[in-house]
């Protein structure tokens, strides 16, 4: 299983969120969490994925899915957005949005009657409850739900349409942002609130004004402060600082909106069939499915392997079953196949909590649970 490639930012449910630096030849990956110093981990031997380690933490991972160790203590999680992919800019009835890789989006929307007009960024997510809808989620905790339809139109609840446009729009301007600031030895490093990303501050403008409060204020080299700044992002995605707006040496950002694992690009284990929870003497006997994000799956009973088409719309989700193999299985595997391939055929609706995926059929019995697996 390759290396990830570049920067991928992990939402991890129930924890804390982090971004991970991998470097070109994958032999080292650089671990960045909000008010902590970098982690350089090395690549160590992996069974099956990938894996690096030092003598504290650990982080093995599979696609886009990863567990990150530290002491003995584990959290699950998974790659947010799209990582290496381009960013994508969407316009229409005075709104334009940017969805960059990293699961971050900005945003500019004409006002009546204003000259100046509104923007936001936050955090974007393809979430599915039942159906499936592109959510974003900005500043005051606002939400914004779309359908996707094929890769270049999204429509939003009121029915309004928004196209994807030739060229990505980075949305210039100035944002009023509070996130957590500290300086580092080679400049310093700010987590909005509302994204939850770790971006270095460039040199110039106030940037000396915030530095100065910071260390006037702060306890320690390695502490974070609570800021709030107007200021926008240059050409290398670091924070520019217009103007310092205050510190508040107690202050914290809001805890962010749970989120869950990605439904696609994931490698889902089956731990419930039917009601029953499945043992194994042989966890690789243990069926799995990959969604990817072309409407193809595949997936393995545990024995033979199976591939098809699936379409996954604010419908529900469908499975279009392909050919499968036929090796012969002993019985206990064989009768497991038959009931997950009933199953399957069966599903038309999917829900994800955390890093667990419920697929329920037409009657909303859930057919099948399946967890995330990160390692």
């Amino acid at each position: 299983m390759p290396v990830p490639q570049g920067e991928v930012m992990y939402s991890c449910p129930g924890g804390m969120d982090f971004a991970s630096s991998f470097s070109s030849d994958g032999d080292l990956a650089t671990l960045r969490m909000p008010g902590q110093p970098d982690i350089e981990l090395s690549r160590v031997p992996a069974g099956s994925g990938f894996a690096f380690s030092d003598s504290y933490y650990e982080l093995r991972g599979r696609g886009r899915e990863v567990t990150l160790t530290a002491a003995g203590r584990s959290m699950r999680c998974h790659a947010a957005g799209r990582p290496g992919n381009p960013p994508r800019t969407y316009a229409g009835g005075g709104l334009t949005v940017t969805l960059l890789p990293d699961g971050t989006f900005r945003l500019r929307e004409k006002r009546d009657g204003s000259a100046d007009p509104l923007l936001d960024l936050g955090e974007w997510a393809l979430e599915v409850e039942g159906g499936a809808r592109l959510v974003l989620r900005g500043s005051g905790g606002t939400r914004r739900a779309f359908r996707e339809i094929g890769t270049d139109k999204l429509i939003a609840d009121d029915g309004s349409e928004l196209l994807q446009t030739a060229t990505s729009d980075p949305i210039d301007g100035r944002f009023r942002l509070s996130g957590m600031y500290r300086d580092a030895q080679d400049g310093g490093l700010f987590a909005p609130c509302l994204v939850g990303r770790i971006y270095g501050v460039a040199p110039g403008g106030a940037e000396p004004d915030l530095e100065k409060a910071w260390v006037d204020a702060t306890p320690s080299r390695e502490t974070s402060l609570y800021v709030e700044i107007i200021g926008g992002f240059d050409g290398n995605n670091s924070i520019t600082v217009d103007r310092f707006i205050d510190l508040k040496r107690n202050g914290a950002c809001p805890a962010l909106a749970s989120r869950g694992a990605a439904l696609q690009e994931t490698e889902w284990r089956l731990v419930e069939l039917d009601g029953e929870r499945l043992t194994f003497d042989d966890w690789r006997r243990r069926p799995l499915m990959r969604l990817d994000d072309l409407g193809k799956f595949t997936a393995s009973t545990g024995c033979n392997t199976l591939g098809g088409d699936y379409v996954l719309d604010p419908a529900g989700l469908r499975f279009t079953p392909g050919p499968m193999t036929m090796m012969a299985c002993p019985p206990a595997e064989t009768a497991i196949e038959k009931r997950f391939v009933a199953a399957l055929d069966a599903i038309r609706t999917a829900q994800i909590s955390g890093t667990t995926l419920d697929l329920i059929d037409a009657t909303g019995k859930r057919r099948m649970r399946l967890e995330a697996r990160g390692r």
